[in-house]
């Protein structure tokens, strides 16, 4: 610890990472049967939350700057779906339902880590933008294969957008948590949409609800469109999910073949187009 704190100048929150990553291992290690015994390895408490979230001006910045295609799906599935680096990477496009309008980030036969992948709500802009991209598996993807890592593009484009050192990508996720309690949405529909908590075995069901995480849903759609304002590719894409807001097959009565009623898009005031939620209609 003094030599991670002294000689390498960590934070406690960081020397706790890398002593986690050993401990890990070590435990990995007795477990398979490698070694004989484990040392105990003490912990330094947690360091604080990480301090920085991104202004309006940088996040339209970031978004307006020159970048990959496959750079501008990243960062649009974290803006939609608050999800963490990894899960926007790994996202394909099965797990977007559409018949729920959910995005499942979590996809079949992946056990969930501490790092819980929640389902969430799908938002116009993610569903216009996998309806006109091109035949691939992976939402975020470089000629159609999987993108392992953005860290040599994303040096470039921190740079290209002038924004500070402290803006990595994960800014967006603590960004979005930020804006959500600045518009009142409830912490428990926050902390479900980031997944800081793992479902129970009733909540498996509770997606299905058509008010699931309703208040969430509405004030990230508002911020997206807040943004649309000044970021061209978003106005788009938005404008193409007029097309997609019913987002399942409906019989004559209004219906899909489960019985679930559909609701469609709507305008809302001056700020566009927006699924109808009991929040908005209050």
């Amino acid at each position: 610890m003094r030599w991670l704190r002294i000689e390498k100048g960590y934070s406690d929150g960081y020397a706790r990472r890398v002593l986690g990553v050993g401990k890990s291992a070590l435990n990995r290690a007795w477990k398979r049967g490698e070694i004989a015994q484990v040392p105990f390895v003490e912990l330094p408490k947690g360091g604080e939350a990480y301090p920085h979230y991104a202004s309006r001006e940088q996040i339209v910045r970031l978004l307006n700057t020159d970048m990959p295609e496959h750079i501008w799906a990243y960062f649009l599935v974290r803006l939609c779906t608050a999800c963490r680096g990894d899960a926007a990477r790994d996202l394909q496009v099965f797990q977007l339902d559409r018949s729920a309008r959910l995005v499942r980030l979590n996809p079949p036969g992946r056990a969930q880590t501490k790092k819980y992948r929640p389902t969430v709500p799908l938002l116009p802009a993610l569903a216009a933008y996998v309806d006109q991209m091109k035949p691939a598996s992976y939402v975020v993807n470089w000629h159609g294969r999987r993108v392992a890592s953005i860290k040599t593009s994303w040096r470039k484009i921190r740079v290209r957008a002038a924004l500070p050192v402290w803006f990595v990508p994960k800014t967006m996720r603590h960004t979005l948590a930020t804006w959500l309690r600045q518009r009142g949405v409830p912490a428990w529909e926050v902390s479900g949409l980031l997944g800081h908590h793992a479902a129970g075995t009733t909540d498996v069901y509770a997606k299905f609800d058509p008010k699931y995480l309703g208040e969430a849903r509405a004030a990230l759609a508002a911020i997206i469109e807040d943004l649309a304002r000044d970021v061209p590719k978003l106005r788009d894409l938005l404008a193409d999910g007029v097309s997609v807001g019913s987002v399942a097959a409906t019989n004559d009565n209004g219906k899909t073949p489960e019985g679930l009623a559909v609701t469609p898009l709507r305008v809302v005031g001056g700020t566009g187009f927006e699924p109808v939620t009991p929040t908005m209609s209050r």
